[in-house]
């Protein structure tokens, strides 16, 4: 008997080595860009337990080399030895301060794919916060001051920023809208046009510029579409590299571009010359003539010119000092870029626009630092408090709060989920407020036979209500430009109604004061292009709700004006905000 309990413990003893065997803590080496390396020039080090196939098993541990915690991982499908930014980690990533504090908490999918990522201030602040989809930016992407303010906030869906437009504040809360081309990549996102020939080459070269060579004495130009609100004061800047050629004909910003007969221009030569201009159907109005200065980098043939309208005056800048003012006339086009004369090689390192924004609208971006998260539009379908909008603007949101106008007065309500339909990205929500006091009737209705190409359309919501643009109703308008979306989606509209961040979810009428389709801002693959969900698709999920719901069937708004029926409808569209 007391043989076989020893054999029995030396099998036990045998299994345990052989479960351990294959297994072994390894104490990993890296620098301070997270490459590998020895202990002696190592910044961090890692323990972490791998089986004989290199794959990790339990939690990770990474320490700063003078002991403290510096992140708790846990679990990977893969450790680079090498080049930590090759580890495939999945689960939560937590990294701390050596002061113990949280610097940051990212959180991984199966496949090692990053679906959230926040970053702290040592204070406890926050700054830094983004989501992922497969890997990509989809949602916003905000950054924040070290005193909690926002510094910069941007919205992107599946890698691809929304709106040209972000918003920047300072540390204080003043903010302004930006657009910023930093050509930091290949990847030519703005479309700047792409030329090689034997006369004229532009290229899009990653962390340099944009290339424009010309080997003709003619004048060409790259422009993108950009407009700029001429109602606010507004900054364009841009950093001219000059590398070789004709010294004595200029290179530089072309702005409110229509034609080559209508645009504004500030340009400088490389042997120490400015030349600022205005052609309006030809014809030179403004100065128009080179101007020696002592500002222009000769030798270095590097120079940033500005051009600032504040008010009623433009001033005009050269290495941030000024050269010139003059009175501001409005921009004749919607154009911005880059423009050379000569044969030459130039390389224009950045592009940067900068708009102000209204006390008010700063004052609405305040209170989305309180707490709300993004908006998106609705409208009511039944008096009674039923709204639709489209499913990503509520999907996952904790709490929804309704914006109307009513008798003249803003009011606000809580709101709940009812119905949701994920394949075409529409939602019914309602009213959960009993301040609320429902409508006896909507004045417009429903169509749901397919409106034709070339009909004309527009669009009540409220883009970037919380952000940059105010919480006022805004109308657009344009023409049903496909009867089929994005990829021949034959659920949606192909329309030239401009949409942002924002209008998600709201109606498209046509001119009768029909609604057509619900506006979806989410896909956005090509600049000047909007799509809308046709109306019978939200028709569909109402037939299958529980409760009967009173749609509306108005035909009274046929005989009014545009302006009128604006001023109508406007009191049914409303601002959804959530958490």
């Amino acid at each position: 008997m007391v043989k076989s309990i020893r054999y029995f413990g030396l099998f036990l003893l045998l299994n345990c080595c052989q479960i351990a065997f294959g297994q072994k803590q390894e104490k990993l080496y890296y620098n301070k860009e997270w490459k590998g390396c020895s202990e002696a020039i190592a910044s961090f080090y890692r323990l972490v337990t791998l089986d004989d196939n290199g794959m990790s098993i339990g939690i990770i541990r990474d320490y700063f080399i003078s002991g403290e915690l510096q992140c708790e991982i846990d679990e990977a499908l893969f450790i680079d030895k090498i080049d930590d930014k090759n580890s495939k980690i999945i689960g939560k990533s937590v990294g701390y301060y050596k002061s113990g504090k949280k610097n940051f908490e990212s959180i991984y999918d199966s496949k090692g794919v990053i679906i959230s990522n926040v970053h702290w201030f040592e204070n406890g602040k926050k700054k830094y916060e983004g989501l992922y989809n497969s890997g990509k930016l989809d949602g916003l992407e905000i950054s924040y001051h070290e005193n909690g303010q926002i510094n910069a906030k941007k919205e992107y869906v599946l890698g691809k920023v929304v709106d040209k437009w972000y918003l920047q504040c300072d540390e204080f809360g003043k903010c302004q809208t930006i657009f910023f081309e930093g050509f930091r990549t290949n990847v030519n996102e703005n479309d700047w046009s792409k030329i090689d020939n034997e006369e004229i080459k532009t290229e899009v070269i990653s962390g340099q510029g944009l290339l424009m060579k010309k080997n003709t004495k003619n004048s060409f130009n790259s422009l993108i579409k950009l407009p700029i609100d001429i109602s606010r004061n507004f900054s364009i800047e841009t950093i001219i590299n000059f590398k070789k050629g004709d010294k004595d004909n200029g290179q530089g910003l072309v702005y409110g571009f229509k034609d080559w007969s209508n645009y504004d221009y500030f340009y400088l030569s490389a042997n120490g010359y400015y030349r600022i201009g205005r052609l309006s159907d030809g014809m030179i109005l403004e100065k128009a003539q080179w101007v020696p200065s002592i500002y222009i980098n000769k030798n270095l043939a590097r120079n940033t010119i500005q051009i600032n309208r504040i008010n009623n005056k433009v001033f005009y800048s050269i290495n941030r000092q000024i050269v010139s003012d003059d009175d501001f006339y409005a921009l004749q086009g919607s154009n911005i870029g880059f423009a050379i004369h000569g044969k030459k090689e130039v390389v224009f390192e950045r592009l940067t626009v900068r708009q102000d924004i209204e006390e008010n609208e700063s004052n609405s971006n305040s209170t989305n630092r309180s707490g709300w998260k993004g908006n998106g539009t609705g409208f009511f379908i039944d008096g009674k408090g039923y709204i639709t909008t489209n499913y990503h603007v509520i999907m996952d949101a904790s709490e929804i709060e309704i914006d109307l106008i009513q008798k003249g007065e803003k009011k606000s309500f809580k709101a709940k989920v009812i119905s949701i339909d994920k394949q075409n990205d529409l939602a019914i929500i309602m009213i959960d407020d009993p301040k609320f006091k429902p409508y006896l009737k909507l004045p417009y209705s429903f169509k749901t036979k397919i409106s034709d190409i070339g009909s004309d359309v527009f669009a009540l919501g409220y883009p970037m209500a919380l952000s940059t643009m105010g919480e006022e109703v805004k109308f657009t308008d344009g023409k049903i430009s496909s009867k089929t979306g994005y990829q021949g989606d034959v659920s949606t509209y192909q329309i030239s109604v401009p949409v942002q961040p924002g209008n998600s979810g709201g109606p498209l009428f046509d001119y009768d004061g029909n609604i057509i389709g619900i506006v979806s801002a989410k896909i956005m693959e090509a600049d000047n292009v909007s799509y809308a969900i046709k109306s019978n698709y939200l028709k569909n999920l109402l037939d299958v709700l529980p409760e009967n719901l009173n749609i509306p069937n108005d035909l009274s708004l046929i005989s009014l004006s545009l302006t009128e029926k604006i001023k109508l409808l406007s009191d049914y569209v409303v601002l959804i905000k959530i958490k």
